[in-house]
């Protein structure tokens, strides 16, 4: 069982361990419940109460707690991350490239494309780093096209792979443009052990960090204002009962 755990893809591991702590957590909490109220009441008071509570949690990631007293709490997005910023490949080529989304592409490396300076020397590291990788993926590609084994992040450490490292590209003349507030960044690269040029261009793609977390939110909002008007119902059919109305015949405990 233990061997069949370790060969899982990790996506399926998180799946297993969402509905096991969904079954421990909120299981154990609704089988209290409906010994208390019955299957439908503790249903209801256990989906309003989890909704509830997830609002308050999301509304945390979306916004983070506000000052207090002059102390700074929880800052916001620390929940569930969406795509992180990144540098982005828009285009590539052994030549010159175009590009319809950024008019400025085939004039590199003339202006207005400029040496790195100022607050974009820091990028050049991120930048490389994204240009590596893209060409790995590139050499990885063709050499599944070819039928040549390429280990991937899960492969074992003794299998009859090929390891395209990122790092044998080389990386130069980095400049750096804009358009329309969208930064941008080119570069040429080349295989440490031979091949062409190629020139790349990069974008700076501000990705979606509190996409989960506004989607939990209004989410929580939704399961919330479902099962609220559900429970008062079924609280004031409860009371009517306590107070001189008729119960329903009594089949032993819930």
């Amino acid at each position: 069982m233990m061997g069949f755990l370790a060969d899982t893809p990790i996506f399926w591991k998180g799946v297993v361990v969402v509905a096991c702590a969904l079954i421990l957590f909120v299981g154990s909490v609704y089988v209290l419940l409906s010994a208390v109220f019955g299957l439908r009441m503790g249903y209801l008071v256990l989906a309003v109460s989890f909704f509830g509570w997830l609002v308050l949690l999301s509304l945390l990631w979306v916004l983070g707690q506000p000052k207090i007293l002059g102390v700074t709490g929880t800052l916001p997005n620390l929940g569930p991350r969406g795509t992180e910023p990144h540098w982005q490949v828009y285009a590539s080529s052994t030549g010159t490239a175009s590009s319809s989304r950024f008019p400025t592409t085939p004039n590199y490396p003339g202006p207005p494309w400029h040496l790195p300076k100022g607050v974009e020397k820091p990028s050049i590291a991120s930048v490389t780093s994204a240009v590596q990788k893209y060409l790995a993926q590139q050499a990885s590609e063709q050499f599944a096209k070819q039928g040549i084994a390429v280990c991937t992040p899960t492969s074992s450490p003794t299998a009859t792979c090929l390891t395209v490292d990122p790092t044998t590209f080389l990386v130069q003349d980095i400049e750096f443009s804009g358009f329309h507030g969208t930064s941008l960044a080119a570069a040429h690269s080349f295989f440490t052990f031979g091949g062409p040029q190629i020139t790349l261009y990069v974008y700076r793609d501000k990705g979606n960090v509190n996409v989960y977390s506004w989607s939990f939110f209004l989410a929580s909002i939704v399961g919330f204002a479902i099962h609220v008007p559900f429970l008062d119902r079924a609280e004031k059919k409860r009371k009517g009962i306590l107070t001189g109305g008729t119960a329903p015949p009594w089949y032993g405990p819930a």
